[in-house]
């Protein structure tokens, strides 16, 4: 396919990030590891929705202190090769936007820390007092979907809102979790580890498996090479789907 535009959406926690910080340094204030660990796998299993995980999961953090919280996330790594594949974007002109349904205060931190500009999509951390006045953690969910009672952040909605197939624009999605199940079902090109690529296989979803961005950019030469980059067509009926229900 000639005169194609890739339009990159990136999960952040555990695809930008080496681990995932919600689980490493926002749950380093979670006492109850037992019931955190339920939790996860109650959004795992489909039992409960991302929005519902995620303010259970606040009520679980006891103790909370900004110093700390800073101190955990500028210890946090993000991929070695990440900003190698941010210049390759720019050198092919491929957008790249983060979408995350992590909190928009740890992942600003971050971008910060790395002097990475990219525009992000994610929750919005709130901070609250209770009756005893200590400071509590609770998440606004801008980008939610009013239809979808699933997702927190409707990673799905930002690659539609961002993607015109009519200017040969081609979305690509690169992620790891349960959190980027939905999106993988109307992304053109995958890129999928841990989790995403178990359920890519069940689902009968193309992906293409990786370790690091470095992976990634090798992946994407190879299909421009031979020709290989195009729209996959469940994803675009899907779309289609979608635009047709309003």
């Amino acid at each position: 396919m000639k005169n194609y535009k890739l339009k990159i959406f990136c999960d952040f926690d555990g695809t930008i990030t080496v681990n995932d910080v919600w689980v490493n340094s926002l749950g380093k204030f979670i006492k109850d590891k037992e019931r955190f660990k339920e939790l996860c796998d109650l959004f795992d299993m489909n039992i409960i929705s991302a929005r519902e995980c995620i303010k259970r999961e606040l009520n679980l953090i006891e103790d909370f202190n900004f110093e700390k919280f800073d101190e955990f996330i500028n210890e946090e790594k993000i991929d070695p090769y990440f900003k190698s594949f941010i210049d390759y974007c720019k050198f092919n002109n491929y957008e790249i936007y983060i979408i995350s349904e992590g909190l928009d205060y740890y992942i600003e931190r971050i971008l910060k820390k790395e002097n990475i500009d990219l525009p992000y999509f994610c929750n919005k951390m709130v901070i609250y007092f209770d009756e005893n006045n200590k400071q509590k953690l609770t998440c606004e969910f801008p980008y939610s979907d009013e239809n979808c009672v699933f997702c927190g952040m409707s990673k799905r909605n930002i690659i539609l809102s961002y993607t015109n197939e009519f200017d040969n624009e081609i979305s690509v999605l690169i992620g790891d979790s349960t959190s980027d199940f939905c999106a993988a079902n109307y992304a053109d090109i995958v890129f999928a580890k841990k989790k995403l690529v178990s359920y890519c296989w069940k689902n009968n979803i193309t992906y293409f498996p990786y370790n690091n961005f470095l992976d990634i950019m090798n992946k994407l030469n190879k299909l421009k090479e031979k020709n290989k980059i195009k729209f996959r067509q469940t994803a675009q009926m899907l779309r289609r789907d979608v635009y047709i229900g309003g």
